[in-house]
């Protein structure tokens, strides 16, 4: 009778993890995709601010006597993945 209970039990704990798992897998999923479209924003908003700077700042000019603008492009780096989970509390 007892070895039943415990069955049903366990059955019962299996059943409500798997569900947990799911939620937890689904929300993670959800954060990764807004940290992804956060990182883009970044990036065209860095973009930008270069486009707005380089228009104020003067053309610069080579010995050739020909003007040139400078093309610069954001490079976001990423950050080392054991750092940031070590900073943040994750493992």
């Amino acid at each position: 009778m007892e070895a039943k209970k415990v069955d049903a039990l366990e059955e019962c704990f299996e059943g409500e993890m798997s569900q947990i798992k799911a939620t937890v897998e689904d929300r993670i999923s959800s954060v990764k995709n807004k940290v992804s479209d956060l990182h883009a924003m970044v990036k065209k908003l860095l973009e930008n601010q270069i486009v707005a700077f380089e228009a104020k700042k003067p053309v610069e000019k080579t010995t050739s006597s020909v003007y040139r603008r400078r093309d610069d492009e954001v490079e976001i780096m990423e950050e080392q993945e054991e750092r940031y989970e070590g900073r943040h509390g994750f493992a």
